[in-house]
């Protein structure tokens, strides 16, 4: 019997043995492993500190995948590279010789309401301001005209917006609808304009957000800040609103400084994913770096130019299209993000908090990313890229986070 028994512990023994000899030798049967490999089926995990990378999985493989949203973090970057974080967006005003308002748009990518309430109320206080104009003329002179950001085709979709050098509300009309179908601003710092009304009259019931066309945002953008205007003792002799240059002549009597920051803006970019505002930061960061007119072939030479340079990051780790991650022939590896993350580290504040993890997520179609920063002592870096119809994104973030990587031994 205790032969028996002595045979049975040393067997038992022998396996374990040989079980750890065949982890060291098969590291790809760890159990961290095993637990991702029914959950990426084509994507990439990868566990970084500061100097090298802990973890990734598959094991070996550094592939180019569809970053969707998590490409934010490197025109953010840019951006605050090129700007400073302190920047605030300005807004040239005009007045001509017939005493004809121009505004020269610069694109600032937030001109909401609130902050056309700030202007018209400024703009009212200048005593050498006349309060009857004659017209309105807007100058988008700096950016190029039919700008086509990639992945991006018309739709009443709010991500659907189309970019612009003087934009107003990201080109989106927000209003409700009531049963009997009355139509009403879904904000009230929002005036119901007569095309937000003319738009709301085939919606069904409930609030809806509106991405206009080039064509009707221009004609949105006029109606609102006149209406904005007329709040302050304005008036307009002509009713349509034009487009045209500033020329000599035409005097500058305000320049408007957005109230928000750079670094402020990005926040909202990040916390909401804001598509327009990030091809809006490309667009102007092109501008910026090459000259006017903006251009996408600028802005995205210009974020070529500084991932390159600034945060060294080799040709083949990257291909950039646009700005925000809407097109589907960007492409990142997930080393490529590691090294985004870590310069974007001294702004991490700005991110979005989920369950004490900081984190940006995109998602497209069969495309679900997440990256950011795990909690602990020492910076953690975690990049999940899954191009794949099954989203587990948030599944493999628990596992990451219930992982102690500290041992080696994953």
């Amino acid at each position: 019997m205790q032969e028996k028994m002595f045979r049975l512990i040393l067997g038992t023994g022998i396996i374990i043995l040989l079980s750890s000899v065949l982890w060291a030798a098969n590291p790809s049967q760890s159990k961290l492993n095993i637990q991702l490999k029914s959950l990426v089926r084509n994507g990439s995990v990868l566990i970084a500190n500061e100097q090298q990378v802990l973890y990734r999985y598959p094991p070996n493989k550094n592939p180019l995948l569809i970053p969707a949203s998590v490409l934010k973090y490197a025109t953010a970057l840019s951006a605050l590279h090129y700007f400073g974080s302190e920047y605030s967006f300005n807004t040239e005003f005009y007045i001509d010789q017939n005493n004809s308002l121009i505004i020269k748009g610069k694109g600032d990518p937030f001109l909401v309401s609130e902050e056309w309430q700030r202007i018209a109320q400024k703009i009212s206080l200048l005593p050498d301001v006349p309060k009857k104009m004659q017209g309105l003329f807007f100058d988008t002179s700096l950016f190029s005209e039919n700008i086509k950001i990639p992945g991006i085709s018309f739709s009443n979709n709010p991500f659907d917006a189309h970019n612009g050098a003087l934009v107003v509300n990201f080109n989106t009309v927000f209003v409700k609808v009531d049963s009997k179908g009355h139509v009403t601003s879904a904000e009230k710092q929002t005036p119901l304009t007569p095309l937000s009304r003319r738009l709301a009259k085939k919606l069904s019931p409930g609030a809806h957000r509106i991405s206009l066309k080039p064509n009707l945002s221009f004609t949105y953008s006029g109606e609102l800040i006149k209406s904005f205007f007329r709040k302050e003792g304005f008036s307009f002799e002509n009713k349509n609103v034009a487009l045209r240059s500033v020329r000599n002549g035409d005097h500058l009597f305000y320049t408007h400084s957005n109230i928000l920051t750079l670094k402020e803006v990005i926040a909202g970019m990040l916390r909401f994913s804001n598509n327009f505002t990030a091809n809006q930061l490309l667009l102007t960061i092109g501008m910026q770096r090459y000259g006017p007119p903006a251009t996408l072939e600028k802005g995205t030479r210009a974020l070529t130019e500084y991932l390159r340079q600034e945060v060294k990051l080799p040709t083949e780790q990257f291909k950039l299209v646009e700005g925000s991650g809407i097109s589907r022939r960007n492409r990142l590896t997930p080393e490529a993000i590691w090294q985004l993350l870590k310069a974007f580290a001294p702004y991490q504040n700005l991110l979005h908090e989920d369950n004490g993890v900081l984190l940006k997520t995109g998602t497209l179609r069969g495309v679900y990313t997440m990256a950011g920063y795990l909690p602990g002592t020492q910076p953690l870096y975690f990049v999940i890229l899954l191009n794949q119809s099954q989203n587990y994104r948030n599944k493999i973030l628990q596992i990451l986070l219930s992982t102690d990587f500290s041992t080696g031994k994953f």
